[in-house]
């Protein structure tokens, strides 16, 4: 049974729904206690972590790695801004500028977003045409990993320590306990994902420089998370790395008390028992430091972080090199292009289209492709190739139908793109 903190109070919250269940005033004192926060007298099923075991022996297994007790410094860090680049940039800096000896739990919730890799594609990841049109932001962490879908029905946890120590099986296992307090049965498979019945709840995102952060599902709008991140381009080729699809849950599904605020107490619970065990147990652990808006205003580090991740450069320019090819027949014939692209701009065009009328390649067509090089890969990109062809050669644009080919295989593209 967790222990009662105020860690709530300092949310905003009057109390946990699971810390603090309702006891009557002739209860024993004893049992009282059970219940108001005592950490040595209650009685839990034990469920294992390992989630090859068949389910019906998961609750009776103990975990099969060894919950050893460490006494490190230790932070603790819980937020109340949901801006997404402010979390991130703020999870930036706090890996780039804490003490690298010291232990430290970050725990934050986004407003909807879609969060990218460092070193991944999002015209490959997401639907940006559909988070565009909801208004939905995407957002290019400075770490790497895969690609996630937030919201305020989950929550996210960094956990950060030295590097010579870091072991990303125990940090999975350290959540898997406090989803045991909270008596859901999670465990965690052999790519280190933390499922309940063989579906994740939790995406992992590492960083090599003893950097774990993961994503739990606690009440995620699953609908919304598949529509943002279902993309279906099979001839868009990347360097980029690549998310893996798993069939996911969320944990709502096995309980119904389960929130934010219970997920982010029972998680700083196990990582205090993990990494500062004489501390805990004697009580002496202090209050988590609130992140707020205010708090935020003071760090100028964090906002210059914060304006980076905003710009063109870093969300678009980041992009690996890739190519993608594409087909379409049109009235007056058909087109085959393929297109190259790093770092967010147009490298290198292959146009291929046949003009019916003069059983010949369409010069209009060619010269669009000239025009796209060198251009960003956007719809005001394609525009641009379109403004260049009439500075620089007017007179391609001249024969009967060249500029309606043109503008055909342009609103073409931008649906594409």
């Amino acid at each position: 049974m967790l222990r009662h903190s105020s860690l709530f109070a300092l949310l905003g919250c009057q109390t946990s729904r699971i810390a603090r269940p309702a006891v009557s005033s002739n209860t024993p004192a004893s049992f009282a206690l059970l219940f108001t926060g005592s950490r040595h007298f209650t009685t839990r099923k034990q469920y294992s972590t390992d989630a090859s075991a068949p389910a019906g022996e998961r609750a009776a297994k103990a975990p099969i790695t060894k919950n050893v007790q460490g006494n490190f410094k230790v932070e603790t860090y819980i937020s109340k801004v949901n801006d997404p680049w402010t979390n991130l940039a703020f999870e930036e800096w706090l890996f780039r500028n804490s003490d690298p000896s010291t232990y430290i739990l970050f725990l934050y919730r986004n407003s909807k977003s879609v969060i990218v890799g460092r070193n991944q594609n999002p015209f490959k990841e997401c639907n940006l045409k559909l988070l565009a049109r909801d208004g939905i932001p995407f957002v290019r962490r400075k770490s790497g990993g895969g690609t996630v879908y937030h919201d305020m029905g989950n929550t996210n946890y960094s956990i950060m320590m030295p590097r010579e120590v870091f072991d990303r099986r125990t940090n999975v296992e350290l959540i898997c306990r406090a989803l045991h307090e909270l008596d859901i049965p999670a465990s965690v498979n052999e790519r280190h994902d933390i499922v309940v019945d063989g579906k994740k709840i939790s995406f992992k995102l590492i960083q090599h420089r003893a950097y774990h952060h993961g994503t739990m599902l606690i009440d995620t709008d699953l609908s919304s998370l598949g529509q943002y991140l279902k993309v279906d381009r099979s001839s868009l080729v990347t360097k980029g790395v690549a998310s893996v699809r798993s069939p996911v849950t969320r944990l709502r599904e096995s309980s119904f008390t389960i929130d934010h605020l219970s997920f982010c107490e029972a998680t700083r619970t196990e990582f205090l028992k993990r990494y500062a065990y004489d501390t805990w147990r004697q009580n002496l652990e202090g209050e988590p430091i609130v992140v707020d808006q205010k708090m935020i205003e003071g760090m100028e580090a964090v906002k210059v972080i914060r304006d980076d991740m905003k710009t063109w450069e870093w969300m678009y320019g980041q992009t690996p090199e890739f190519s993608y090819k594409l087909e379409k027949s049109f009235p007056w014939g058909t087109v085959n292009v393929t297109i190259k692209s790093k770092e967010g701009l147009i490298t290198q065009v292959d146009l291929d289209s046949m003009d019916q009328s003069i059983n010949a390649p369409s010069l209009p067509l060619t010269a669009l492709g000239i025009g796209m090089e060198g251009q960003r890969y956007d719809a005001q990109g394609l525009d641009l190739a379109v403004e260049r062809i009439k500075d620089e050669a007017p007179e391609v644009l001249a024969p009967p139908g060249g500029a309606q080919k043109v503008m055909d295989v342009v609103r073409w593209l931008k649906e594409e793109l």
